[in-house]
């Protein structure tokens, strides 16, 4: 259980080390289908690391208590102040011809994909000036990516999404794919009460093709991010945990946050060793 591997990582390190881990970790990020279970699994997930207390610092989860309305004036309030920095200025001059040039279905689209990952770029910036907290995502940007290639017309664009990325940073970050197939994600998304998801609104002609789509954009992302990992030598972590029938969301959490914890504590200990 949970508690126990908590116990146990700690119980794994030398006394001189048994304390808040020393580690650049800013953000875990959920990534996986509509109805996989990111929401739950990353919520849970993060009760858990805050019973950790000091090991992991504070946890947070984004934009945890703010209505619809909020988020967008929190939004708003952040991203115009980043205006003034001519490097997020590229960078959204770059975002804007990658979103432009995949072909969106609509110039709704356009502007809201494009306005989905600058806010989160600038809310990601805002956020690397605190200290010691964890900001936990279950729609970061690779949600936002995936939503851009599930519309685009053109795979082929003068900018690449991993460039982009790369420009962002990476250093900080634990990306948790939860990896399940299609007909799972489609059945849980098909039991919930909301319409909050574009996969719940499309006619049932498009339906099938919509959903392996949809899955194959996943596996193709995380495959392309895990080869540029290796090429580039990125700090950052991909971790895939896998979801099937029988998992509960507490299954799943438990995986995610043993992912998470090991990985806190090799860039621990990786910390350490740059600084003696």
């Amino acid at each position: 259980m949970t508690s126990h591997t908590v116990r146990d990582l700690v119980a794994g390190l030398p006394s001189s080390e048994a304390r808040a881990l020393h580690t650049d970790i800013r953000f875990v990020e959920f990534f996986g289908l509509p109805g996989i279970g990111k929401t739950t699994a990353s919520s849970l997930m993060a009760k858990s690391l805050q019973r950790c207390g000091p090991l992991v610092g504070e946890v947070r989860i984004a934009g945890e208590t703010r209505t619809f309305i909020g988020r967008q004036i929190y939004r708003i309030g952040i991203v115009i102040p980043r205006f003034r920095d001519p490097e997020f200025r590229s960078l959204v001059g770059r975002i804007g011809r990658f979103v432009i040039e995949s072909g969106q279905m609509s110039l709704v689209d356009v502007i809201k994909v494009t306005w989905n990952l600058c806010s989160l770029i600038a809310y990601i910036e805002d956020e690397r000036t605190r200290k010691n907290s964890i900001i936990i995502l279950d729609q970061g940007l690779l949600q936002g990516f995936w939503s851009i290639f599930l519309k685009s017309k053109h795979r082929t664009t003068s900018e690449k999404w991993l460039d982009i990325l790369s420009s962002i940073g990476m250093h900080d970050m634990i990306f948790v794919h939860l990896r399940g197939g299609a007909d799972i994600a489609r059945d849980r998304l098909l039991t919930r009460s909301d319409r909050s998801s574009r996969m719940q609104r499309k006619s049932a002609d498009s339906y099938p093709d919509l959903w392996s789509a949809a899955d194959h954009t996943c596996r193709e992302m995380a495959a392309d991010l895990e080869r540029e990992m290796r090429a580039e030598d990125h700090s950052c972590v991909l971790a895939a945990v896998d979801v099937d029938r029988l998992a509960s969301p507490e299954d799943v959490a438990e995986r995610a946050l043993e992912a998470v914890l090991l990985a806190c504590l090799d860039r621990h200990r990786l910390c350490d060793m740059a600084g003696q």
